[in-house]
């Protein structure tokens, strides 16, 4: 059970990408170990979980999408 949150902790941190990666390389070499995925993932170095910016001036895309539909209606009446 341990292993298992451990792997669920690795996907929060690096992502479900790189831990099926991870986890790929590991059956391929044959390991079964939380370990190797984890030392796998430690050791080489992956791309950033997202390229979102994270700030509050940035609104989410949802409430763009409403004012532009909002203003075009506008326009249009």
């Amino acid at each position: 059970m341990r292993r298992i949150l451990g792997v669920l902790s690795l996907a929060k941190k690096y992502g479900a990408a790189a831990v099926d990666e991870a986890r790929a390389a590991a059956l391929d070499m044959g390991v079964q170990e939380y370990r190797f995925v984890r030392r796998y993932l430690e050791r080489c170095p992956q791309a950033p979980l997202s390229l979102q910016q994270v700030d509050p001036l940035i609104r989410e895309l949802a409430q763009y999408r409403d004012f532009i539909n909002y203003r075009t209606k506008e326009i249009e009446e």
